[in-house]
């Protein structure tokens, strides 16, 4: 229980230092990205307006009135170039082609080395095959833009930032896998140093409730074997049969505390063998069938024959002989209890079905909790002691199987076991 628990807490942890790794990356990234992009559109605006260059007198301008001033001149469309520096027109590769009717008729390759007429060409038309206004293709960022001659297509070199994007990307990556890694140490390190204390005194719980369950057996045992001089000599009476029945319930409920805590210590089954879970399932159901009939409920099976399971089938029979029973105490008077148990492809589901009352809808996995009793009055009547299901669940989930316990809207409770 302590090992989930510590599972638990680390995983908690790390899926929380994942997501906001994830997000600080995700947002970095993004942001660098739309950056870049808006920064190639401010570029292609540029040259939109310029008809495919860049106005160099402006800029010159721009430098000897930023030299003078601190604000920048706006241009005679009003807007400004604050966004670039003089030396924009020297570093930024690009190159235009002007297409009309499908034709390419003229290039602009002045500015690019890396582009020849034919490869302008084929971008040229590869995009105006696609459609779209603007995008990527290959490294370059473009624009189509209506001019006098026809369609003119603007591309911008994009290399540097691309590869800066992706060097960002590649490093911001690499070192949140660091951080999370190191992060996953610290955690590991740190909760065993946490869930010490709380390991400890589970463990000596555990030790508490073993030897007090063994502890408490050798005085049942001496009451019990008391009661049955007493009815030797005096006969059987109401007091010994109520003595002797609360012995039995006393020692069923230490049985079980001391099969739980032996499953707590150690949840693995202790012997595992390939078994008929069919005639296990068909010999508990008649075990409880005189039974039945003296409380007038009816059990009503479907089996499927010759299931096979690989498990500890002495803790199967008592898992099922305990759903069983749970059903017998709590099913209301001349109530049908249902019992199927099918294979699920490769999975096997064990399902028992019965009505009951004063149940809410919805889930009822709190029935699982360790001495939980809905109703004490009625388990003191039935002799329900509430370490049943607890029990049962412990058997299943040993077995890496899945146990829910649901209450429909007309009032039929469903406990469903999947191995």
């Amino acid at each position: 229980m302590i090992k989930n628990l510590r599972k638990r807490f680390i995983f908690a942890a790390m899926a929380s230092t994942f997501g906001v790794l994830f997000v600080i990356m995700s947002i970095l990234n993004i942001a660098n990205y739309a950056r870049m992009v808006s920064r190639a559109d401010d570029t292609l605006s540029e040259l939109v307006d310029n008809n495919g260059q860049f106005d160099r007198r402006d800029f010159l301008k721009e430098k000897v009135k930023t030299n003078a001033d601190s604000q920048p001149p706006d241009k005679p469309d009003g807007k400004s170039n604050d966004r670039f520096s003089p030396e924009t027109p020297f570093q930024t590769r690009y190159f235009s082609v002007v297409v009309s009717d499908g034709a390419v008729e003229s290039y602009s390759l002045d500015n690019i080395a890396a582009v020849d007429e034919s490869e302008a060409e084929s971008y040229a038309l590869k995009i105006l095959g696609d459609g779209s206004d603007s995008g990527f293709t290959d490294i370059y960022r473009y624009r189509v833009a209506d001019c006098e001659d026809g369609t003119r297509i603007i591309f911008v070199d994009c290399r540097q930032e691309l590869e800066s994007f992706r060097n960002t990307l590649v490093y911001s990556v690499g070192v949140s896998l660091l951080g999370f890694l190191a992060v996953f140490m610290l955690v590991l390190f740190w909760s065993k140093k946490i869930f010490k204390p709380v390991a400890e005194s589970y463990a000596k719980q555990k030790r508490f409730i073993t030897d007090a369950s063994h502890e408490i057996k050798t005085p049942l045992t001496i009451i019990d074997a008391n009661t049955e001089v007493i009815e030797m000599v005096n006969g059987e009476s109401e007091w010994t049969k109520n003595t002797r029945d609360q012995v039995k319930r006393l020692t069923a409920l230490t049985n079980q505390m001391v099969a739980l805590s032996r499953l707590d210590e150690n949840p693995e089954p202790k012997e595992k063998a390939k078994f008929d879970l069919s005639d296990v399932a068909y010999e508990v159901i008649d075990h409880f069938s005189s039974l039945s009939e003296v409380r007038g409920k009816k059990i009503s099976a479907d089996i499927e024959d010759g299931i096979k399971y690989v498990g500890d089938e002495n803790s199967i029979r008592q898992l099922i002989s305990i759903l069983v029973d749970n059903a017998m105490k709590y099913a209301v008077e001349s109530a049908d209890i249902s019992i199927s148990l099918k294979r699920d492809g490769r999975k096997v589901k064990f399902v028992l079905k019965n009505l009951t009352d004063g149940m809410e809808e919805g889930s009822q996995d709190i029935l699982f909790e360790r001495f939980y009793r809905p109703d004490s009055s009625r388990n003191s009547e039935t002799g329900g002691s509430g370490i049943g299901l607890s029990l049962a669940k412990s058997i299943v989930e040993s077995h890496k199987g899945r146990i829910i316990a649901r209450c429909d809207g007309d009032g039929y409770i469903t406990f469903q076991v999947t191995l």
